[in-house]
């Protein structure tokens, strides 16, 4: 391959800071090298029998069959975050990889209702045409990159930060294997790519490597930069190691009827065992009904309330729950009659989304009671006694909610915390308020490790996810 037709582009993007991101990744940059007309030369080499990928560290994570369509295609990186699930919102997917980062989060299929549980390090294959809900499940947000194969000028998922864009190649029009291979790469360990049905797409998440081409030249790579190459590649790792991500398309692959077929994703792989994907029961609270009852454009968030509305009453048009209370704006303005805007309407310190959860009155300015303990009568002797204390009154469960507490069993389920018990690791925080108010751990009672229970640090005013404000 002449190195003349070499053409490399070089592009860097600052993560521009959003409200509630952990300011993991400050600044990202992208390099593309593409080989324009020698590319015909070396695609399609790969043979339809050829063995995995997989080499040392670096496994197939996730794959599957798909349409790759024909015209002008290119690789593009983005990121974002993941909102919690009473805010998720409906959106498209394209054809690639979502590669969580930080955090847990939930892709839910809105026609199937399929889910895929996603923790930190994992990833699955995404089809074009689908529409999902993508939530942060526990304490933190879920921040993601998707790898996505879309065609030349498509513009990036609304509130998704651009990270990279390939320079435009040829698409191909059939029926082929795409994978996607993650590595913890030691000092100086070696991965031999063969020329891919496309440009390969590498991404380093950690440290620097060097990715030798067909022609012998070597194009560094950095941490946070991602690639995509044309060819038969090496990549060597760095001095430090390099953690990488690679999206890969194999062969083509033909049909084994003659009926029309849908591509079939296979699931996520952990250590070499595929994991399909089985729809949970029921969905995701407020955000899936609000998918369910989207008939207009006029309501974007489907929480109830027009645009217009909305507008008019200063709520978020793109929110479900404007003022996180639990809550859709909706039924706060039709139902309960509160504020869309004041977490807590009656000023009783619990959240208007609590009150209803425990059967109280969100209206009424009256916390959850307890029973007084008696006072002595005057005339008996004066003998001083600390007085009982008296337990609040149980949350009154509700469909879906065995405890309660304001956080649906589902997802409960999900977290492993006790369905019956409002407060699972007894920090005083009750595990609805630690998921959708505090964003604390469920199952962590002291949530910065600085010695102080979670609800201690909130009864004094202190932040329990910041160890220096105790």
């Amino acid at each position: 391959m002449a190195s003349n037709h070499l053409s490399v582009e070089l592009a860097r993007s600052a993560r521009a800071p959003r409200a509630r991101a952990r300011g993991l990744i400050t600044a990202l940059a992208a390099l593309s090298l593409v080989f324009g007309a020698a590319q015909s030369a070396v695609a399609f080499l790969q043979t339809p029998d050829q063995a995995s990928l997989e080499s040392g560290s670096t496994q197939v994570v996730a794959q599957g069959v798909v349409d790759v369509p024909s015209g002008d295609l290119v690789w593009q990186v983005t990121s974002m975050t993941a909102s919690p699930p009473v805010n998720a919102r409906p959106q498209q997917s394209s054809l690639g990889f979502l590669i969580v980062q930080t955090g847990v989060m939930l892709a839910q299929d809105v026609a199937t209702g399929v889910q895929e549980r996603l923790p930190a390090g994992e990833a699955m294959l995404t089809l074009p045409g689908s529409t999902q809900l993508r939530a942060a499940l526990g304490a933190n947000a879920a921040d993601y990159l998707e790898f996505s194969l879309v065609t030349s000028g498509t513009e990036p998922p609304s509130g998704a930060e651009l990270v990279f864009t390939s320079d435009p190649f040829t698409g191909l029009g059939a029926r082929h294997d795409i994978d996607l291979l993650q590595g913890a790469m030691a000092s100086g360990e070696t991965l031999s790519l063969p020329s891919g049905s496309l440009p390969t797409l590498i991404y380093s998440t950690r440290g620097a490597a060097d990715i030798t081409i067909e022609s012998g030249e070597t194009v560094p790579l950095e941490v946070g930069q991602a690639v995509s190459l044309v060819g038969p590649l090496t990549v060597t790792a760095g001095g430090d190691g390099t953690d990488v991500s690679i999206a890969y398309t194999g062969p083509s692959v033909p049909l084994l009827t003659e009926g029309a077929a849908t591509p079939m994703a296979v699931g996520r792989v952990i250590e070499g065992v595929a994991v399909a994907a089985t729809p949970a029961a029921g969905t995701l609270p407020a955000a899936t009904a609000a998918a369910g009852r989207r008939t207009s454009a006029e309501d974007t968030d489907g929480d109830g309330l027009s645009n217009a509305d909305e507008a008019e009453l200063n709520t978020d048009p793109e929110l479900v729950d404007t003022d996180e209370d639990g809550l859709s704006d909706g039924d706060e303005v039709h139902q309960f009659k509160t504020s869309p805007l004041a977490p807590d309407t009656d000023g009783d310190g619990l959240l208007d989304g609590d009150e209803v959860a425990q059967g109280g009155d969100p209206l009424s300015g009256i916390a959850v009671e307890t029973q007084p303990a008696e006072t002595p009568a005057a005339e008996e002797p004066a003998v001083e006694t600390a007085p009982a204390e008296s337990a609040p009154e149980a949350p009154a469960a509700v469909a879906g909610d065995s405890d309660g507490d304001g956080l649906p069993d589902e997802i409960e389920a999900s977290l492993g915390t006790d369905p019956f018990d409002t407060d699972t690791d007894d920090d005083g925080l009750s595990d609805g308020d630690e998921y959708n108010v505090y964003q604390t751990g469920t199952r962590n009672p002291d949530s910065d490790g600085d010695g102080v229970l979670d609800g201690d640090e909130v009864t004094n005013g202190t932040n329990p996810n910041d160890p220096a404000s105790s």
